[in-house]
């Protein structure tokens, strides 16, 4: 073979096992920040329930299951998906959903939030004056919903299992839908935390018209 030929080829393969190497470090970057959270994405499953005069779609990237509870007084639905195998300290979420329209904006404030003046405001908790249990507000904007989430930190227990709660409520103006997390994630580990996938979850909630006859 020419000189010059080899030449050529070996030049070629340098590259293509420098292509290589680069894309194996950005595929091993990805594989990393996805085993610091929940499992990894997959193609989106809509899941639509009804139940208690409320009725809504969600759009699931996460491989979860959404299933109304058949047998607990009031109705009421229930979101899971396991947590990464690959990440260490990743929690396996549960979402409970409660059909809150008749209480009204009560449902909010409730929850110890309220809307004031248009912004999304955290109410005084006299239990925790000091906010020991460092609750934080996501104001949540979706498919013609509108509603807030808040995040609370467990203050007792082993420190490294100490995990963090979530409560949030939604409305259409005409639903209103709300629920809670026990856990979203360990306190001592927030970048292993599923928050920012259970954010994106409920902001994807739409509500569709209940029926006549709503179960």
């Amino acid at each position: 073979m020419p000189l010059v030929a080899s030449i050529g080829n070996w030049k070629a393969m340098c590259q293509g096992r420098s292509k290589m190497l680069r894309l194996s470090s950005v595929v091993m970057l990805w594989g990393i920040a996805v085993g610091n959270a929940c499992a990894a994405p997959t193609k989106a499953i809509v899941h639509e329930v009804e139940f208690n005069g409320c009725r809504f779609k969600i759009m699931d990237s996460y491989g979860g299951s959404l299933k109304v509870s058949r047998y607990s007084p009031p109705k009421m639905a229930f979101y899971n998906y396991p947590p990464n195998p690959n990440a260490r300290h990743a929690v396996e979420v549960s979402i409970r959903f409660t059909c809150d329209t008749k209480d009204g904006w009560r449902a909010f404030t409730e929850l110890g939030f309220d809307k004031q003046n248009g912004k999304w405001k955290l109410l005084p908790n006299k239990y925790d004056p000091e906010n020991s249990a460092k609750v934080k507000l996501y104001p949540l904007t979706g498919k013609g919903t509108d509603g807030a989430a808040s995040t609370d930190d467990q203050t007792t227990g082993d420190e490294s299992r100490r995990t963090q709660g979530l409560a949030f409520c939604l409305t259409d103006q005409k639903q209103i839908l709300c629920g809670t997390s026990e856990a979203v994630g360990y306190v001592a580990y927030p970048k292993a935390s599923s928050l920012p996938q259970v954010l994106k979850l409920l902001e994807s909630i739409e509500f569709l018209e209940p029926s006549a006859t709503s179960p």
